[in-house]
């Protein structure tokens, strides 16, 4: 039998349990990006020097290996040039358009308004000035359009001066050099990943998320699962079925960020055609049973992913280890009472490393996975979390 070939884009922390899955399935795997030293390209049988956005190199990669499939996790920036291959080469997959849509938060919000879906009202831009039209004593939310990981992101005050320095620092982490503002939606936000097959939502789990409060930049730092908001997930589910049929993505993760107003109505902020960061695929196969990794590895073979109607949902957590002032990293200091809860650990950053106040997930130092018998339990753990964990510095 002919060893199968997949090409996986990325060989981060993130990408490892992808990398390793494969190996065991028995695939030839290569990885590429622009950073050797990743961990995941030593697991890999051949590890190539090209970028993941290099469209026209990756290409090339697959061409010269004859590759089978390809595929990516966690990694947002990957996805267009996932679909870039797939077309070119007839892989299963996902279309360059859609990736194009679920990857460019200015395209995102004009296919959410396209499919009949609510959104909030956005404007977008190249420069520091402000759009004509946006009312300055209003928060907004300003982003790169073609950045992930929460990087460049801030929540505007309102004034000018504000937002002229939240749309300056969101084009610095821009590609493109294009930010968008979109207002602000005060109320709840849930968060999870999702399973697609033959646009119908096979598997999806959603929490409650909380963001951190100690810096101007608007990003996540857990998410606890169940929700709270016990009816959500049926609203998710038309959505995102309604979204999938919009944009012909039928097969593949979502990685979901969805926002109740004031209203009690649900918007879409963010969906991904990928698996979520910080490890919460792998979280949700705990809390679930269902296996995101196996699922991304079958899809991009063009085969179908069994599943159980019936899922368990168990109660479980993520939280992001972050520093709170910049210096030099010399461990965590865990309280015994929280240990038992952990069932995965993982550091980014090792003693002795620089580490900087939190305002992304380029700045993580790790993440902690956590399953919990009971909410009440989770919600005393994870409500003095800051307390039973410090960032020791050298």
């Amino acid at each position: 039998m002919i060893q199968k070939k997949i090409l996986i884009l990325g060989g981060s922390e993130f990408q490892v349990p992808l990398i390793q899955a494969a190996k065991q399935l028995g695939l030839y795997v290569l990885t590429c990006d622009y950073l050797p030293d990743n961990p995941g390209h030593a697991l890999a049988d051949k590890y190539i020097n090209v970028s993941t956005t290099d469209k026209d190199a990756v290409l090339q990669v697959a061409i010269d290996h004859k590759i089978d499939s390809i595929a990516t996790f966690a990694s947002d920036p990957a996805i267009p040039t996932i679909g870039y291959v797939v077309e070119q080469l007839g892989l299963p997959g996902i279309s360059a358009r859609a990736a194009e849509s679920f990857s460019h938060k200015g395209l995102f919000r004009q296919v959410l308004k396209q499919a009949g879906l609510k959104t909030p009202s956005f404007y977008l831009t190249e420069s520091a000035s402000i759009p004509l039209g946006l009312n300055d004593n209003k928060p907004y939310i300003i982003k790169p359009v073609d950045s992930s990981g929460s990087k460049g992101v801030r929540l505007s005050t309102g004034t000018q001066s504000n937002i002229v320095e939240c749309i300056n620092y969101a084009l610095s982490f821009s590609r493109s050099h294009r930010c968008i503002i979109e207002e602000y939606l005060e109320g709840p936000q849930v968060h999870g990943d999702g399973f697609l097959q033959d646009g119908k939502l096979i598997a999806g789990y959603f929490g409650d998320q909380y963001f951190y409060t100690q810096s101007d930049s608007f990003i996540p730092i857990s998410t606890r699962w169940p929700t709270v908001h016990a009816d959500i997930h049926q609203q998710l589910k038309i959505q995102l079925e309604q979204l999938a049929a919009h944009t012909g993505y039928l097969n593949g993760p979502i990685n979901v960020e969805a926002r109740l107003n004031c209203d009690n109505e649900l918007y879409l902020i963010e969906v991904g055609a990928r698996n979520g960061g910080n490890f919460v695929p792998l979280l949700q196969q705990r809390l679930t049973g269902f296996d995101y990794v196996d699922a991304v590895l079958k899809v991009s073979l063009g085969q179908k992913v069994a599943h159980d109607e019936t899922s368990q949902q168990r109660i479980g957590a993520y939280y992001v280890l972050h520093a709170s002032t910049d210096g030099i990293f010399a461990g965590i200091d865990i309280d015994p009472s929280l240990e038992p809860f952990i069932f995965y650990k993982r550091l980014l950053k090792k003693k002795g490393e620089a580490v900087q106040q939190y305002c992304g997930s380029h700045t993580s130092i790790g993440v902690l996975l956590l399953a919990f018998p009971t909410v009440e339990l989770r919600d005393q753990q994870m409500n003095s979390i800051a307390d039973l964990l410090k960032v020791l510095y050298a």
